[in-house]
């Protein structure tokens, strides 16, 4: 990577906000060691937006101070979308666009059996940004081709 693409981390995207409480707790913890991946990967550990910005810890945060500092986040400091589609998500379907929209590749992290089943939305998959789509069967699993995945883009960037 050139060394303005250092400066840069990746970024974890996935839903949050519409996810039932359990289910929050859960995905939060997934996507904290997703960030961890890219931490031993890159040097840098990723952003993870709830860390930042998180819809109960940091209620204070109107909507459009969310969009901006997201967007400045995606479009001018993402090195990699990292997607974890584990369900839909408006949020994350902005996320993507913008990172497409500024030259930014994005990996793709879904249950297998969801993608066998048609239900990773066929619109996310074909974003021309998408530079790998893992399917896995378990978080530690996810997690081990994510790093295979994140060195080989390193490799080739």
């Amino acid at each position: 990577m050139n060394s303005h693409q250092d400066e840069k981390s990746a970024y974890v995207c996935g839903p949050l906000t519409e996810l039932a409480p359990g289910l929050q707790t859960t995905a939060k913890r997934f996507y904290e060691r997703i960030a961890d991946v890219c931490q031993r990967v890159t040097g840098k550990r990723a952003f993870v937006p709830h860390e930042h910005y998180d819809p109960i810890k940091h209620a204070d945060f109107i909507p459009a101070q969310v969009d901006e500092a997201e967007r400045r986040q995606v479009c001018e400091k993402t090195s990699c979308l990292i997607v974890v589609a584990i369900s839909p998500s408006w949020g994350g379907g902005i996320e993507v666009e913008m990172a497409h929209r500024s030259g930014v590749p994005i990996i793709i992290l879904c249950e297998g059996t969801k993608l066998n089943q048609g239900k990773i939305s066929r619109l996310l998959r074909g974003n021309p940004s998408v530079v790998a789509t893992i399917p896995y069967t378990t978080e530690s699993q996810a997690l081990a081709l994510l790093e295979t995945a994140l060195s080989e883009l390193l490799a080739t960037a």
